[in-house]
């Protein structure tokens, strides 16, 4: 009879289909482990878009033309005047005095300060970009002995010592994590390490057992 072999070996097909979809839901586990470590660092990267596009909006509003046509002006020091030293020049309006004999003379006035130069208005200070810092790159391993790890948690703790700046996953298969990790200034691979094994307690509980090893020899 047709259907007869699905019929007599229903414990077969059930146990199939729980393979099937134990292994959909390890396979979406495993994506959504890896969208929540990529998620903190696409809004660090959003967020320096961002930075970066107000610098330039900032930078056009500060070298704007007054006219869509007319080129930018560069505004230079005025040079002051320098009047003949054998002839110089009475001023436009000069009050003619009188004496007594009726001879008319001029009084003398003092010599007219030149303007002071005008000098380009500077930049703003959000222009300045920062100078490249040297980075060191090393490996860094999370080991639980108990629970499975949560990315999320392990990525935050990283990211929270001040040398780091950048990390990346290289692998996860529930119980350990592999991290890519830069630092800069005069911090050290080891000194993360440390810095993260004590405060192991209170980043995984005091009920995990956490084995946090930096790879120094490996970047």
């Amino acid at each position: 009879m047709p259907g007869s072999n699905t019929a007599a070996h229903p414990e077969e097909d059930l146990a199939d289909a729980l393979d099937a979809l134990s292994a959909a839901l390890a396979a979406a586990s495993e994506a959504a482990a890896r969208i929540a470590t990529l998620a903190p660092r696409l809004a660090r990267a959003g967020s320096v878009l961002q930075e970066i596009e107000a610098l330039v909006r900032t930078r056009d509003a500060a070298v704007a033309p007054a006219t869509p046509q007319s080129r930018p002006i560069l505004i230079a020091p005025a040079r002051p005047r320098q009047r003949p030293a054998a002839a110089p020049e009475p001023p436009a309006s000069t009050a003619v005095v009188e004496d007594e004999r009726g001879a008319s003379s001029a009084p003398d006035l003092a010599p007219i300060a030149p303007a002071p130069a005008t000098a380009p208005a500077p930049l703003p200070e959000a222009l300045a970009l920062p100078v490249d810092e040297p980075l060191t790159c090393f490996r860094l391993e999370f080991e639980s002995a108990g629970p499975p790890l949560d990315l999320r948690v392990v990525d935050d703790a990283v990211g929270a010592h001040p040398a780091v700046r950048d990390v990346a996953l290289l692998d996860y298969d529930g119980r350990r994590v592999t991290l890519k990790v830069w630092i800069a200034g005069d911090e050290t691979p080891a000194g993360v390490q440390s810095a993260l094994k004590a405060d192991a307690p209170r980043i995984f509980g005091k009920a995990h057992d956490v084995n946090i090893v930096a790879l120094e020899d490996v970047a």
